[in-house]
């Protein structure tokens, strides 16, 4: 047992756990409320979609690059110099004076995540092969600690303070970030061998046509990364609009959407640790699993009261991590390590292509009907499950010829 888990708290998996967990104690007080801050500042649900829309589409084009840099730079350059950019970001969402400026500045934060292609590359290098879906799985998992306890926290700062409150949570959270990023510049090791320190400006704006070889992808490539796509718009129901639908549909309070998110994370924690004996052993059956556990959880949302939304917040969470699991692990497999970058990059791309889709779609659908937070991800899951089939007889069928 002790050899199996030296795996995952030494050397840089350690310290991407111990920074991550560092990151969620900040996040856990803020992500939440977010939208409930825009809101405050005269946001409305159509202006909080736009929000994360924008945010996530000045993401999409710095994370392209990001790929190019995570292999020429190196993964910890990359990864220093995007922390240090979005701890100096989160101090300017502390101030902002109105939700227009908030939302300047939250896609400011967001276009710094450019190293994103890094962090995943840096993990699968550091990782043994046979524990590629374990180590990303308790990864995942571990950090989310800090949403057992603290979210009540952030929902009781705005309660008892209201916009005051809110601030100060992001001020604890940005304090957060310079402490992540001095640990980050001094004790990450590098892991690609091959790394230059110079960056050709010719290859550095040919990387934004790299979604031009998704054509040229294998089948069960392309279907990997459509299936990271369709669980990212499915998701942003959850990321974006949930917690108002809690506190202005269901007319819970804040501290009782910080429990309730408590308890779901707390439930998704204990799952996790479980499966993650089993999903190495296991890792072709989670992408399938994932999709049901999905399916289920929407159509349990649509009950539309507090028992089913606890429901539906948790089964998306267990469900969206395995399929993620899956994914990543089947790329650290395929993508060897100099084009890993690249590879990671691409998957993000697909994620936030769907993050864009998915809270635009939201925040127009929501204006209709509350159901669709929940008919959202169920249609998506279906149709995924669908994708999933047909590739398997078609990768079948190519096998038998």
């Amino acid at each position: 047992m002790k050899r199996n888990i030296k795996y995952y708290v030494t050397g840089n998996v350690g310290i991407l756990l111990l920074t991550w967990l560092l990151y969620a104690i900040g996040n856990a007080i803020t992500i939440p409320y977010f939208s409930i801050y825009l809101k405050m500042l005269g946001a409305n649900a159509v202006d909080i979609g736009l929000t994360y829309s924008v945010s996530i589409i000045v993401q999409l084009i710095t994370i392209i690059p990001g790929g190019y840099l995570t292999d020429t730079l190196g993964r910890r350059s990359s990864i220093v110099m995007g922390t240090w950019l979005i701890t100096a970001t989160s101090f300017l969402m502390v101030i902002a004076p109105n939700w227009q400026l908030l939302a300047v500045f939250y896609a400011l934060n967001m276009a710094a995540a450019f190293y994103q292609p890094a962090l995943l590359a840096i993990l699968i290098d550091s990782l043994p092969r046979e524990r590629y879906a374990s180590g990303i799985l308790i990864t995942s998992i571990l950090p989310q600690v800090p949403w057992l306890i603290l979210p009540p926290i952030g929902g009781f700062l705005i309660n008892e303070y209201g916009l005051l409150g809110i601030r100060l949570a992001y001020l604890i959270s940005s304090i957060i970030s310079v402490i992540v990023a001095v640990i980050r510049q001094f004790t990450i090791k590098e892991t690609l061998g091959n790394r230059t320190s110079k960056i050709s400006l010719r290859e550095f704006l040919h990387s934004y046509y790299q979604l031009g070889n998704v054509a040229h992808l294998p089948n069960d490539l392309l279907i990997t990364y459509l299936s990271a796509l369709l669980v990212s718009i499915a998701v942003m129901p959850i990321n974006t609009l949930l917690s108002i639908y809690v506190v202005y549909k269901l007319g819970l309070s804040t501290i009782y959407w910080g429990y309730l998110t408590s308890l779901s994370y707390a439930a998704y924690i204990l799952i996790g640790i479980f499966l993650a004996f089993y999903v190495d052993r296991y890792r072709s059956k989670l992408l399938i699993l994932g999709v049901i556990i999905n399916v289920v959880g929407s159509a349990i949302g649509l009950i539309e009261n507090v028992y089913s939304t606890i429901g539906y917040l948790l089964m998306l969470q267990i469900g969206t991590q395995l399929i993620m699991t899956a994914i990543q692990s089947e790329l650290g497999n395929r993508i060897g390590i100099n084009q890993r970058g690249h590879g990671m990059s691409l998957l993000i791309i697909f994620q936030l292509i769907g993050q864009i889709i998915g809270s635009y779609v939201t925040g127009e659908l929501y204006r209709v009907t509350t159901e669709s937070l929940f008919l959202i991800p169920l249609v998506l899951s279906l149709t995924l499950m669908i994708i999933i089939n047909l590739g398997r007889r078609i990768n079948y069928a190519g096998n038998m010829n």
